[in-house]
């Protein structure tokens, strides 16, 4: 840094004079070590696009103010034994309902001003690759944000609404490993009954809260020759025992995100025909001068996270 402030300092009266303080040398200063140095924005992107990894993504593939409706119907009732002579004859139904998600239109932008591009070109500077993928970045933190906690009436991953919530009993920092498979159970037991005549709902992920995952893998279960907790819950679930493949991950975005703050494990079918996330690439416009700005804006369109069957997920709240 001494160094580059030496280097320019016998052209800073030249440069402060044609740009005045639209542009000062601390901040050309900073740039030019950022890029010599320091890029943090493959890690920044790394982590805003995270939730692709969890949920099937797609384009939306159509106008803002349009979108998807999704419809579905589920028949209810169930006979009874008839005495013979009385009218109480049980009615079949059919229970309708659909699910809508608009497309909505997101914007995001850069600009330069013309001193800037200028001091920019002659320290050799690349600010318009630069500018362009701090906007891209900044766009997919919005997305992230709407993946995991959802926007308005859109729900994000872990706070589904109409998913089956169910509460752990034992705190698993401190219980037996069968009290821990217990409450694993309570939760995997009705999804893998649910699925025996529609095996496209099964649930193949099971993705722990990062705080609790780290208490199973450092508990060790006695006499088992170093197994930890995890092994065995990985092992002796009813989903293995059923002969069922079940995926264990660990996420630390749903630490704290079930009721009264409880850790959130969220139990999913990770295929695009049961839940998807919806949006689209930031597409640049061309640019507009503005005074001696330079203005580049940028849109994109997202729905949503999409989950077409509410039957393929649970969530166990820890």
């Amino acid at each position: 840094m001494n160094q580059l402030l030496a280097r320019l300092t016998p052209v800073a009266g030249a440069i402060q004079a044609q740009i005045g303080d639209a542009f000062n040398m601390q901040n050309l200063v900073n740039l030019f070590k950022q890029v010599e140095f320091v890029d943090e924005t493959d890690a920044q992107m790394a982590e805003a696009t995270e939730y692709a990894k969890y949920i099937p993504t797609k384009p939306t593939n159509n106008v803002v103010g349009g979108g998807e409706v999704l419809k579905r119907k589920r028949g209810i009732g169930k006979g009874k034994r008839h005495a013979g002579t009385g009218t109480d004859i049980p009615l079949a139904e059919v229970e309708y309902d659909s699910v809508t998600m608009p497309v909505t239109g997101g914007t995001i932008g850069y600009q330069y001003s013309v001193f800037e591009i200028q001091t920019a070109m002659a320290a050799n500077i690349p600010l318009d690759s630069d500018k362009a993928q701090a906007a891209r970045l900044a766009a997919e933190k919005h997305l992230s944000d709407v993946a995991w906690e959802g926007e308005g009436t859109v729900k994000g991953f872990y706070n589904q609404v109409g998913v089956t919530v169910v509460a752990a009993q034992h705190d698993w920092a401190t219980v037996t490993v069968e009290e821990v498979l217990e409450d694993v159970n309570v939760v995997l037991t009705p999804a893998l009954t649910a699925s025996k005549f529609d095996d496209s709902i099964r649930p193949d992920t099971f993705l722990l809260p990062s705080d609790q995952f780290t208490i199973l893998a450092g508990r060790f279960v006695p006499d088992t020759a170093g197994k930890t907790f995890l092994d065995v819950i990985k092992e002796k679930n009813i989903f293995t025992a059923s002969g069922k493949k079940l995926e264990f991950g660990s996420i630390d975005r749903i630490n704290g995100k079930g009721l009264a703050g409880a850790d959130r494990a969220v139990i999913y079918r990770r295929d695009p025909s049961c839940i998807q996330f919806l949006a689209d690439e930031v597409q640049f416009l061309a640019a507009q001068p503005v005074g001696v700005d330079i203005k580049i804006p940028g849109h994109y369109k997202y729905q949503g996270v999409w989950l077409k069957r509410v039957d393929s997920m649970r969530y166990l709240d820890i």
